[in-house]
């Protein structure tokens, strides 16, 4: 059951954390009309995306929740 609410924590947080950043900006591109940056990150949405699924698969939930924490600059609970 803790296992699930690992995978369960770390994908809403990363999944947080790919729109916070590729997310907003591919809004800001698109809000401009900048076709060659709305492109680019497009794309860029779609590979984080792909990583972060490739990372869950990957990674037991103890090292992926331990991973985040240490991207985020936070302490494990």
């Amino acid at each position: 059951m803790r296992e699930q609410i690992d995978i369960e924590t770390w994908a809403m947080v990363r999944a947080q954390q790919i729109v916070m950043q590729h997310g907003a900006n591919l809004v800001v591109a698109a809000q401009r009309l900048d076709h060659k940056k709305t492109t680019a990150n497009t794309y860029a949405l779609r590979t984080a995306i792909m990583t972060s699924l490739i990372e869950a698969l990957q990674a037991p939930p103890a090292e992926a929740m331990a991973a985040m924490h240490a991207q985020a600059g936070l302490h494990p609970a």
